[in-house]
């Protein structure tokens, strides 16, 4: 008979349905917020000059309404993928390495690893204001630098995602593991973790998308000095309050619908 994780169902089983379960988690919610990370984009990504307010109404004016959920078909594609393989595999190493920490640091790494191109590419489709399809994105970043580009940044992502997930995850372990078993805790918990590891590490998230949007290859230390010419260490948080304000939807979705099948589907662990 095959091993067991925590189930009644073969592991194989299990993970098969928490990687279902994850991607329907990051679909929800990247869907619910798009409009507000599109806009979080471009001021991310563009000079000085415009705010949250202003780049509503220059991307309104330029695109239309569609406009807000610019990128969102990618956006979807990378979160689907992503999130089933962050959950699925944060689940797997609690099981053997018994850290939450660790457990969401090494998922951090793998989905990072495995979807980082789709990441790169929204940050690219979404991060300006125009009608540039994806496809039309995808051939000038090729172009421009060959498929190595596709991973151009990637070893910010990389320390990014070692130092989000692990705090996501295991303040959402010490969470869980303090209050009621009921079904909302999950999306609660996920929210305050989320809320307390992106206020942490937000600037290396600004930094990371100027690197991916810059058209030529660029250092971490080069896109750090001049984001704080620009504007300074304030420039690093520009986005700010609309990451906070996006992040509650969004990790209540993801850690409430992720949680929530897995109690449909009988999986055990908490």
């Amino acid at each position: 008979m095959a091993p067991r994780d925590g189930d009644s169902r073969p592991v194989v089983g299990t993970h098969v349905l928490r990687l279902v379960n994850g991607a329907a988690a990051g679909a929800v919610s990247k869907t619910v917020v798009s409009p507000l990370e599109r806009i979080r984009l471009v001021s991310q990504t563009t000079g000085p000059g415009l705010s949250s307010m202003a780049t509503i109404r220059q991307v309104l004016h330029t695109e239309g309404w569609i406009g807000m959920w610019r990128g969102n078909g990618l956006s979807v594609a990378r979160a689907a993928s992503s999130k089933a393989i962050l959950f699925s595999t944060q689940d797997a190493f609690r099981v053997y390495l018994g850290n939450d920490f660790i457990a969401g640091s090494f998922a951090g790494v793998v989905a990072t690893l495995l979807t980082y191109p789709l990441d790169l590419l929204r940050t690219r489709a979404a991060g300006g204001i125009g009608q540039e399809s994806v496809t039309a994105v995808t051939q000038r970043v090729v172009r421009e630098g060959g498929a190595i580009a596709l991973y151009r940044g990637v070893s910010a992502t990389m320390l990014g995602a070692v130092a989000f997930e692990g705090t996501r995850f295991g303040s959402f372990g010490w969470l869980q593991g303090r209050t009621p078993d009921h079904w909302l805790m999950p999306a609660l918990n996920g929210t305050l973790a989320s809320l307390c590891a992106g206020v942490l590490l937000y600037p290396n998230d600004t930094i990371r998308r100027r690197i991916q949007y810059a058209s030529e290859p660029i250092t971490y230390l080069h896109a750090m000095r001049a984001l704080v010419r620009e504007g300074g260490i304030a420039r690093l948080y520009r986005g700010g309050t609309l990451y906070a304000i996006k992040s509650v939807p969004s990790a209540a979705a993801q850690f409430g619908v992720y949680h929530g099948l897995k109690r449909l589907t009988g999986d055990a662990s908490k």
